[in-house]
């Protein structure tokens, strides 16, 4: 997969999605959040990816100064972003908020499925047909990898650890894929993901985009089958900030 393809992809989707917004309109999954506010979140985004690229360094987030039109300001970050992700080569030394694996392949993977979710909310947001919204399988799995290796550890680090009771399986319907996620040996520690080839004790399946959607809470658990009560509880928990 070329995340940085797909992700300039993904940002012209976005980008689409702002220009048919009034900007009042609610976010379902962010209850807190218009539609002005989503935009505004997802370009400072991308400049802080961009300003962390460019400059190799540790950065805060910079303060949103949206403009208007407003998909024209984010239209002007996307750019920024892609920019600067083409002056960089992969594997150059950049940090990033994992402190795992730093060099400049973390942020294409990370900010394709920030765009990507939060192209979701648009389109839940505008009232757009589920059609117009299901996320590739492809791109899905990656998702589902980046949550279980990226933010589990994350969320556990914030005091906020994912509700791992038991060795819980997770199986893409759609592409006879799965994931294995354990509590792990630490007790304070994050869950960890085991090679899928191990035995797990309940498994919760569902499309590669509804495991991933039900991860970052953009679908319901309606949407999955938990065999085991476990994997429900997980979800029900935090997976994702």
């Amino acid at each position: 997969m070329d995340r940085t393809l797909e992700l300039g992809t993904a940002m012209s989707r976005f980008a689409e999605l702002a220009g048919l917004a009034l900007g009042e309109e609610p976010i379902p999954a962010c209850a807190e959040w218009t539609m002005h506010g989503l935009v505004a979140h997802l370009g400072t985004m991308h400049r802080w990816a961009a300003g962390t690229l460019l400059s190799g360094q540790r950065i805060a987030a910079p303060t949103p100064l949206v403009t208007e039109p407003l998909a024209d300001w984010y239209a002007g970050t996307a750019t920024a972003l892609l920019s600067a992700l083409q002056a960089i080569s992969p594997d150059e030394s950049i940090p990033n908020f994992t402190r795992n694996d730093e060099t400049a392949e973390f942020w294409p993977r990370r900010q394709l499925h920030e765009t990507i979710v939060h192209g979701v909310d648009a389109a839940q947001a505008l009232g757009f047909d589920e059609s117009s919204w299901a996320v590739d399988p492809a791109i899905a799995a990656d998702g589902i990898d980046e949550v279980l290796q990226a933010f589990f550890p994350r969320l556990t680090a914030r005091g906020m650890r994912p509700d791992v009771r038991s060795r819980i399986r997770l199986v893409a319907t759609d592409l006879q894929q799965s994931w294995i996620i354990s509590p792990g040996s630490e007790k304070d520690g994050p869950p960890v993901q085991l090679h899928s080839s191990l035995e797990a004790d309940v498994l919760v399946s569902g499309s590669a985009s509804d495991l991933y959607l039900g991860l970052w809470g953009r679908v319901g658990p309606e949407r999955l089958q938990f065999d085991g009560a476990d994997g429900q509880i997980m979800f029900d928990g935090p997976t994702t900030p």
